[in-house]
């Protein structure tokens, strides 16, 4: 799987949900709901289908075969990621993995700003629109543009930033949005997962 790509995936699963909740309070909805996350990168797209509740969501992303399972449970401090075909995977606390993939860069959440630029229609559904500038300290501002549903659902969302030393942009939008209560079933421990901390033991 291309790195750059794999980046993305992990990006999106927290800065729209636990990494984005206190600094980007309009993206933290309390609707239920699944869909498909559509996302087209100049590296290529690819699709993910989202499981999303107040405290927990579920991603699921195929790229070129190679699926990943992703799983936050902001409920339980914990974040899975997994390869069900190869058996594998891995377990870290949702703060560690915050650090890592927030907005896709090295900032403090005072650096993290939005406005409101105002209302659209996006794909026949009502929206706002919001600008949002993460500060890097290395490598500058990281701009994004997130439209969302009065549920405040993350329906779509255009962003440049930089990954592996290279200029990286791409656009998401949601569809086949249903929203309703999901499955808890969707959000169990994906198999023997190994921590962080156990991969770090002799």
């Amino acid at each position: 799987m291309n790195i750059r790509i794999a980046f993305l995936v992990g990006l999106l699963g927290l800065t729209t949900h636990a990494a984005a909740a206190e600094e980007l309070p309009f993206l933290k909805s309390q609707s239920e709901y699944s869909a498909t996350r559509i996302i087209e990168t100049n590296e290529g797209d690819f699709e993910q289908k989202v499981n999303w509740t107040e405290d927990k969501v579920r991603t699921e992303t195929s790229i070129s075969g190679v699926l990943l399972l992703n799983i936050v449970r902001e409920d339980l401090g914990v974040m899975w990621v997994a390869n069900p075909v190869l058996g594998r995977c891995l377990e870290q606390p949702v703060e560690t993995a915050n650090e890592m993939t927030q907005l896709g860069g090295d900032y403090q959440a005072d650096d993290v700003v939005y406005e409101k630029i105002g209302e659209e229609t996006v794909d026949g559904q009502a929206t706002t629109k919001y600008e949002v500038t993460a500060q890097d300290s290395e490598l500058g501002p990281h701009k994004a543009y997130m439209w969302t549903t009065p549920e405040n659902i993350l329906v779509r969302m255009e962003m440049e930033t930089v990954a592996d030393g290279a200029a990286l942009s791409f656009t998401m939008r949601l569809v086949d949005l249903k929203l309703g209560p999901q499955d808890d079933a969707l959000f169990a421990e994906p198999g023997d997962c190994v921590s962080v901390d156990e991969l770090g033991q002799p």
